[in-house]
């Protein structure tokens, strides 16, 4: 478990560290570029923490149950309970981004149903039935990497 130096920085020194990390993440912009650099910058349970309280609060604010989460993520009742916690009394941070990722879902949806239409006024081809393949396939493969 990661652990912070008993020895307390001084609030000058702490704010100007915090500053340079916070503007740090937002110079980078490409997806890539984040996952190199927290990749490299946190250790892999570290990684797994952080992942995992993400998305407990994705799952919560999708109005999943506490012992499905469990279920899914192998994480504890507290862990949920803290994210919960979060979410509803000081988790603006969690708003910001759980609401980008729900509407960024909204979005595929849309136009993967959009998608469909398409598909189901082509005549009957090969190429009708290629396609149908290929999206069956994506989907198989988007329901084992999904969250739900």
């Amino acid at each position: 478990m990661s652990q912070v130096s008993r020895r307390v920085l001084s609030k000058n020194v702490e704010e100007k560290i915090f500053s340079i990390f916070f503007k740090s993440l937002a110079r980078l912009s490409d997806s890539k570029d984040i996952e190199k650099f927290l990749l490299s910058l946190l250790g892999p349970v570290e990684q797994t923490m952080l992942a995992k309280r993400l998305a407990i609060a994705i799952l919560l604010a999708k109005g999943y149950r506490y012992e499905t989460i469990k279920s899914i993520l192998k994480v504890s009742q507290e862990t949920i309970a803290r994210v919960n916690i979060s979410l509803n009394y000081q988790g603006e941070g969690y708003e910001i981004v759980v609401k980008k990722v729900l509407r960024d879902e909204k979005i595929e949806n849309l136009l993967e149903k959009a998608g469909n239409i398409g598909l189901s006024i082509l005549p009957n081809s090969s190429l009708k039935r290629t396609l149908e393949t290929t999206k069956r396939k994506e989907k198989v493969r988007k329901s084992k990497t999904s969250l739900g």
